[in-house]
């Protein structure tokens, strides 16, 4: 396959400069408040990639996350013809979608074109201590050419300084969110609580936090996006957002306005799943606690 270059392409930077240069950014610039929450907590996994290598790095985050040891995974892949100023997002997001063929169940060209690529992982729930299977662990393309206004494909909400793929789940992520706060506040796990009060409150506190952050991460990219070109705003009703792609699709060749949850929503239907573990003990299930944006 052919892509879009620029004859002035900067020279190839070494693995160690397009790693070193990522995490400056993610520590300084990500507009992410949740990603930049844990990458300064050392819990963010982040590997340069190749298209051989993505399938050993996959099962090198699931041993790292069976370990808690993080929460999410950022796969890089260092090729000048698609750093900033050269080629096209709808070209980087088709050479990622190649680049990651080697865990997906779908092909590179429907992965360009808006199929999720998501992987089961089974996992210890953080706050029931239950074994689960967590549905919703998606890959999501990324390049620095979505940050071009003038390109067709312009949404500051997918642009990083380099080609990469961020790999995580709200549910798990929000799991050891409320893992986080349980330690600090109980100075135990939840599952370690014998007062449901206590955890309902606990809940609560941890819904509405949440609920904040990304809002805030929503009015981040709102305050950077030209929103005559790429719509992004959190609705009137404070539970949902609204942006010019789907979530979670690994990527698109067409922008069309979409109405995602926001934890009031999403989150609130998790903690009731718990609360129905700690109350009744019934089997707690990860799966399908995640739900798709909706075209508008």
């Amino acid at each position: 396959m052919s892509y879009i270059e620029i004859s002035s392409a900067p020279k190839q930077l070494s693995q160690e400069e397009v790693h070193d240069q990522f995490c400056e950014w993610m520590k300084t610039k990500l507009p992410c408040n949740a990603g930049r929450r844990e990458f300064t907590r050392g819990r963010y996994m982040i590997r340069v990639a190749t298209q051989e290598t993505v399938p050993a790095i996959f099962d090198e985050f699931k041993r790292a996350l069976a370990a808690r040891e993080v929460t999410a995974c950022l796969y890089i892949f260092n090729d000048y013809r698609f750093a900033d100023g050269n080629s096209d997002t709808a070209s980087a997001f088709k050479f990622l979608a190649e680049q990651m063929v080697g865990i997906s169940r779908l092909p590179a060209c429907a992965l360009a074109h808006g199929a999720p690529l998501t992987n089961e992982v089974e996992l210890l729930c953080p706050v029931t201590n239950q074994l689960t299977v967590f549905d919703d662990f998606e890959c999501i393309a990324f390049c620095p050419q979505s940050n071009n206004l003038h390109d067709p494909l312009y949404d500051p909400l997918m642009a990083t300084p380099f080609t990469a793929v961020n790999m995580s789940s709200d549910v798990y992520a929000f799991s050891r969110f409320v893992d986080d706060k349980a330690r600090q506040s109980l100075g135990h796990p939840v599952h370690e609580e014998s007062d449901i009060e206590k955890i309902s409150k606990l809940f609560d506190t941890c819904v509405s936090s949440w609920h904040r952050l990304a809002t805030s991460i929503i009015k981040n990219y709102e305050a950077i996006t030209d929103t005559r070109k790429c719509p992004v705003h959190v609705t009137d009703d404070g539970q949902y957002w609204v942006a010019a792609h789907k979530d979670p699709a690994f990527a698109e060749q067409v922008k069309e306005p979409h109405k995602h949850e926001l934890p009031e929503l999403y989150a609130r239907r998790i903690t009731d799943e718990w609360l129905a573990w700690f109350r009744d003990g019934k089997a707690y299930n990860a799966g399908g606690l995640a739900r798709d944006g909706v075209s508008l």
